[in-house]
């Protein structure tokens, strides 16, 4: 599990992110898990970095999740129609 470490993940902050899931893919990596507990804030490029990251994952056939996500994060991934591709639900 990647516990991330950012109150936002918008353009500011994705560029230190690739670098890390770079880093964790380079690993050997079996799984990820992101955990968004503490994002508060999300744009299009904090969004584009984790359908990326997802493709990443599912070429290496690795399983991919997102937890701990706040409802305000959830329905900011529904607004980009990208809620069902990341696996979230809205419940």
């Amino acid at each position: 599990m990647m516990k991330l470490e950012y109150d936002k993940l918008t353009i500011y902050e994705v560029e230190d992110l690739h670098k890390k899931l770079i880093e964790y893919f380079s690993k050997s990596a079996t799984d990820l898990t992101l955990d968004l507990d503490s994002i508060q804030k999300l744009d299009m490029t904090g969004i584009q970095l984790l359908l990326s990251t997802q493709k990443t994952c599912k070429q290496k056939l690795i399983p991919f999740s997102l937890i701990n996500l706040s409802d305000e994060i959830k329905q900011t991934l529904k607004l980009a129609g990208c809620d069902t591709t990341l696996g979230v639900s809205n419940d």
